[in-house]
């Protein structure tokens, strides 16, 4: 089957422990499945391109099921799919260890990459739209040329992992990577580190100055579109009524590339992926696509 859009990046199976001491085990996690909703939102024309283990379809087959989305874009990597422990503090910070230990960690990393030769046969003159979740030190970025010869069409947006936004010693690489790609996203914590200022001004500034269009979350503010020195912001919608906030960036990230692809004004942009993040809020994992 053809895709208009494909949601790429890691699957996760989050243990969750939140700020208030309440704990969870065996939720649905990683930016793949929130992105992939974020898209799917407005159209089905959207595969879910990710990797996993034999236990994937433990946990993610009844999603899949009730949610009518195609297997065909999963790759079987290692024998346990990513799980970890997502522990949330009170001042909105998180840390995340594998259960499976550090090493297990390293290579689930390794092999769970978005490349090229996993997307290769989604790939062809129709495809619109690529949300890309990859670090900055990833061969992906060293192969995005060919891909866009084999999707001449194709826009790239990219969200950077914090990891990679907020470490001063990978700077120069995550502004290369920016740069081949046509569009990315941070929240105003990751900005603020990447960018090396604090005030929301500033950082405004300098997201113009690299030129390059920003889809900046900013958490229960909304978010803002910036492109060719403009800016557009839209407050959260409703944000007193989430439930579970986790996932929401991913999820509003890949509207804006779906929106933005689809000629929206910028206005729009902010609106209709905030609406998407909203809807997302409202449950605790995924949200329903039906």
């Amino acid at each position: 089957m053809n895709y208009e859009y494909i949601a790429a990046g890691i699957s996760i199976i989050n243990d969750i422990e939140y700020a208030d001491g309440t704990f969870v085990k065996g939720r649905l996690g990683g930016c793949a499945i929130f992105a992939y909703g974020g898209i799917r939102y407005f159209t089905d024309s959207v595969l879910f391109l990710s990797s996993g283990g034999s236990d994937f379809f433990d946990y993610y087959g009844t999603y899949f099921k009730e949610n009518n989305i195609s297997k065909e874009g999963i790759s079987f990597t290692l024998p346990y799919t990513h799980h970890t422990l997502l522990k949330y503090e009170k001042d909105g910070t998180w840390s995340e260890t594998s259960i499976y230990g550090e090493d297990y960690f390293v290579k689930q990393r390794e092999n769970n990459r978005t490349s090229l030769k996993k997307l290769r046969p989604f790939l062809n003159e129709n495809t619109k739209g690529l949300y890309l979740d990859a670090a900055a030190q990833e061969e992906i970025f060293e192969e995005i040329k060919e891909i866009r010869k084999l999707s001449p069409d194709i826009r790239i947006l990219w969200e950077p992992p914090t990891f990679s936004s907020k470490d001063p010693l990978m700077r120069g690489r995550v502004l290369q990577d920016i740069l081949k790609c046509d569009c990315y996203s941070m929240n105003l914590d990751e900005a603020s580190a990447f960018f090396g200022v604090n005030d929301r001004t500033q950082i405004i500034g300098k997201i113009m100055e690299l030129d390059v269009p920003c889809f900046l979350r900013e958490g229960e503010n909304g978010s803002s579109w910036i492109e060719d020195k403009t800016i557009v912001s839209h407050s959260a919608i409703e944000p007193e009524k989430a439930v579970d906030v986790t996932g929401c960036g991913n999820t509003s990230a890949a509207a804006a590339l779906y929106l933005r692809r689809e000629n929206r004004s910028f206005e729009d942009i902010v609106y209709h992926a905030n609406k998407a993040a909203a809807k997302c809020s409202r449950y605790e994992g995924p949200m329903p696509l039906k």
